[in-house]
């Protein structure tokens, strides 16, 4: 859940996802990704086992299959865009982040 938290904050993004070997743990993560993009399980079985070749694991695929993508869709419900700053730039925010500035300290 955390891996997949970064992966959709675009204020990390560009993103690499890899593991030790690349297939088993990477290929978890982007299995529940491409879950959460609305892919049919059978694609997100075929790319899942085009990388793990013949190290597939039905633990993985199991895992993918009965990963609740709604809990992770909370997680975005609490992520909101706000424009900051004459510039209009938009910004990546959670609930609760503020883009006001702490007020400064000054010593008399």
């Amino acid at each position: 859940m955390e891996a997949l938290k970064i992966l959709l904050d675009v204020r990390n993004h560009p993103v690499l996802i890899h593991c030790k070997r690349g297939k088993h743990r990477t290929g978890c993560v982007v299995g529940c990704f491409r879950k959460m993009q609305n892919w049919c399980l059978s694609s997100v079985f075929e790319e899942y086992q085009r990388y793990a070749d013949a190290k597939s694991r039905t633990a993985d695929l199991t895992f993918i299959e009965m990963f609740d993508i709604i809990n992770l869709r909370q997680c975005l419900y609490s992520i909101i865009y706000q424009y900051q700053g004459a510039s209009k730039k938009r910004r990546l925010m959670y609930q609760g982040e503020t883009t006001q500035k702490p007020p400064r300290l000054t010593s008399f």
